[in-house]
């Protein structure tokens, strides 16, 4: 059996590479795809070149002049060349010696670059350079020119021509290598290219047309896959529950006496998702909702409705999971004053639980004599039981993966209630969450009153500190965030928290021993206790990084200042800038930036001119990687580009189409492939 150097006949350090990142066969070499394309397709006089510095030219002249020209301290090679009308244009070489060795004066040479047009001529840069006699033999210089031409990512040093060449040599293995693991029905449903058309034309297209519709079967591939894992986990989680109701209508007196007990009124939206969701735990189905709320919309209170009614009506437990303690911790305090009025216990489970108390609270919970528990991802450890539970709430779902969710199978699969302050656009949420119905709260509580948002220059920022001692003399704290811990070498200009905790003691003297800080790298244990003296006065300023993103509510803080906010999307600034605003007091946000020009002020002027959470979610999608606003990189996920997840008809076709799939071939041999792959195996499958 020969190796893959020997059927590439290339290095050993070469194929090393290879196998270092993935490459050990031919097979795995042709699903190494290029990242975009030049069009060499045909050869045009300097005269209907479109010169401008984005655009790959390919034209034919004859060298007639080449001399040496150093300049500083660079060895620069220029050429003049004639092309076949006449007309005259310079190629430059740099500092390349081979290169400009080959090129011969009374030479003729296919010429392939990004032209720009100075002192009347049309010069390139370091462009390819291959040698030619006639118009017509460049039609046999495969695969440099004429045809739609890949560029390859380099990879630690292997050149992206090095692919064009060994990809172009084993394009012929395609037939043997790769099988149709689609139906051909499916196929002309969907007017989808085969596999083998597929991998040709990503290569090599014939056309733009061919090479757009490779993309599209590749795109379709991968996001059929997502859907098809969505709907195989719905219909086994589906049929492994053991919830069973014997009323098929809700008790809506159930749902009106909590209510009517609580002190404050509920939004519309609120009311809505509360309706929806008491509906759903009807059903004999389990309930698989996403629950999508802005910044403070009042989410919890939804959930502990339905934690009520489940207890109310069945004597059900209900548990509520949170990404950080401090968060678990506000859920507690918040829920123990909706419930224990009531008589109804609710106990704290943590990793910082005292284990003397975490034994006693674990085996409470298994015998059933604690309906509502609140906690982290202790709660998902294999050492944790449940009596009878039937409702769980994930809040900041995004930061659970899929495997912590199924903890919840060996349970009798709950109804579950997953909460995220992300705002998803519907597109993604039709992508990658299709299995669980999507409710928004989008209407904010009564009494709150819009935050006023405002960029500000570094000496506007100094300006604002009688601003604040003022605020704070009214009783009113302080946020400071930053986006770093510690200080970056790459990042020189980008103030840490720790840093600009110690600027902001020497800019306010009259605040010591008043400033606090908090950051991700602290222990659960320190970010609880700052927190808490913050909420309790202690504190009237806190410095932090993005650890007060989630969850933090303090209705005295009403003005924050974000640092360098340039350095944040505009999803995750909204979700800071919300975290002041949490009571009836004017509020402002101040998002500090270096300079008030370019892209980066354009996308920061957004903040001031919407509080709009879904415009700034798409906004965010244009310009960053998709995983970034899940916040999670889930084990069936993969490469699909940002302009493919906002193509909603494309991603609604897809979902058509795994439906299809499954009604007309529910035993496809590759549906079995990819239920192993969603158990972290590889699938065979296009990747």
């Amino acid at each position: 059996m020969t190796t893959l150097k020997e059927q590439l006949k290339t290095t050993g350090k070469y194929s090393t590479i290879l196998e270092n990142n993935g490459i050990k066969s031919i097979k795995e070499l042709l699903q190494y795809f290029p990242r975009s394309y030049e069009d060499r397709s045909f050869i045009q006089p300097l005269s209907e070149l479109v010169l401008n510095e984005k655009w790959i030219a390919t034209t034919k002249g004859k060298i007639i002049e080449k001399k040496f020209s150093p300049r500083r301290g660079r060895k620069v090679y220029e050429y003049t060349f004639t092309d076949e009308q006449g007309q005259l244009g310079q190629i430059s070489i740099f500092n390349s010696w081979y290169l400009a060795s080959k090129i011969k004066e009374g030479e003729r040479y296919i010429i392939i670059g990004k032209p720009f047009f100075k002192w009347g001529k049309a010069f390139f840069n370091q462009p390819e350079i291959i040698p030619t006699t006639d118009t017509s033999e460049w039609q046999s210089i495969i695969p440099n020119m004429g045809r739609i031409y890949p560029i390859y990512s380099e990879l630690y040093g292997i050149r992206p021509a090095w692919f064009v060449e060994k990809i172009w040599t084993v394009l012929d293995k395609i037939e043997d290598l790769f099988d149709e693991h689609l139906p051909i029905e499916f196929l002309k449903e969907y007017n989808l290219l085969g596999v083998k058309e597929t991998l040709k034309n990503i290569h090599f297209p014939e056309n733009y047309d061919l090479q757009k519709a490779a993309l599209q079967r590749i795109f379709f591939d991968r996001l059929l896959r997502v859907q098809l894992h969505s709907l195989l986990q719905k219909e086994e989680y589906e049929k492994k529950s053991l919830k069973r109701f014997d009323e098929s209508d809700p008790r809506r007196e159930i749902i009106k006496t909590f209510i009517d007990k609580l002190p404050f009124t509920l939004t519309n939206a609120q009311k809505k998702v509360v309706k929806n969701c008491i509906e759903s735990i009807h059903d004999k189905k389990p309930m698989m909702a996403l629950l999508q709320w802005d910044v403070g919309s009042g989410k919890t209170i939804v959930a502990a409705i339905i934690a009520y009614y489940m207890y109310t009506l069945k004597n059900k437990q209900s548990i509520f999971v949170a990404p950080l303690e401090v968060l678990a911790n506000q859920h507690h305090k918040t829920l123990a004053k909706l419930f224990l009025p009531l008589g109804i216990r609710n106990e704290l489970l943590t990793w910082s639980t005292p284990k003397s108390e975490k034994e006693r609270i674990k085996n409470d919970i298994r015998e059933g004599r604690i309906p509502i528990i609140i906690g982290t991802h202790a709660l998902l450890q294999e050492d944790v039981g449940f009596h009878d539970l039937w409702f769980v709430v994930i809040d900041e779902q995004h930061k659970f993966w899929v495997r912590q969710r199924a903890v919840f199978k060996k349970f009798g699969n709950p109804d579950i209630l997953q909460m995220s302050a992300t705002p998803i656009p519907r597109s993604m949420a039709l992508a990658f969450f299709w299995e669980f119905d999507v409710h928004i709260i989008d209407e904010l509580p009564k009494g709150r009153q819009p935050i006023s948002t405002k960029i500000i220059s570094e000496n506007e920022y100094i300006k604002l500190k009688p601003r604040i001692l003022s605020k704070i003399n009214e009783g009113q704290k302080v946020f400071v965030v930053t986006p770093l811990v510690e200080e970056s070498e790459k990042l020189e200009e980008v103030k840490a928290a720790t840093s600009e905790y110690r600027e902001i003691q020497e800019i306010f003297p009259e605040l010591k021993g008043k400033i606090g800080l908090i950051h991700g790298k602290m222990n659960s244990k320190d970010k609880e206790e700052t927190m808490t003296k913050f909420k309790n006065g202690n504190y009237c300023l806190l410095v932090s990084t993005t650890v007060i993103e989630v969850g933090v509510d303090i209705p005295e803080a009403t003005i924050m200042i974000i640092k360098n906010s340039e350095r944040f999307w505009l999803s995750q600034l909204h979700q800071l800038r919300w975290r002041i605003g949490r009571s009836d007091i004017k509020s402002y946000c101040f998002l500090e930036t270096k300079k008030k020009t370019g892209d980066s002020y354009k996308r920061l002027q957004a903040m001031e001119e919407t509080n709009d959470w879904f415009k700034l979610a798409e906004l965010d999608l244009k310009n960053r990687w998709p995983w970034e606003i899940l916040w999670t990189m889930q084990s069936w996920q993969t490469d699909i580009p940002i302009e493919i997840l906002s193509d909603l008809k494309f991603i609604e076709k897809v979902q058509e189409g795994a439906k299809w799939l499954l009604e007309h071939y529910p035993k496809l041999k590759w549906l079995d492939k990819l239920k192993i792959y969603l158990e972290e195996k590889i699938g065979d499958i296009l990747a």
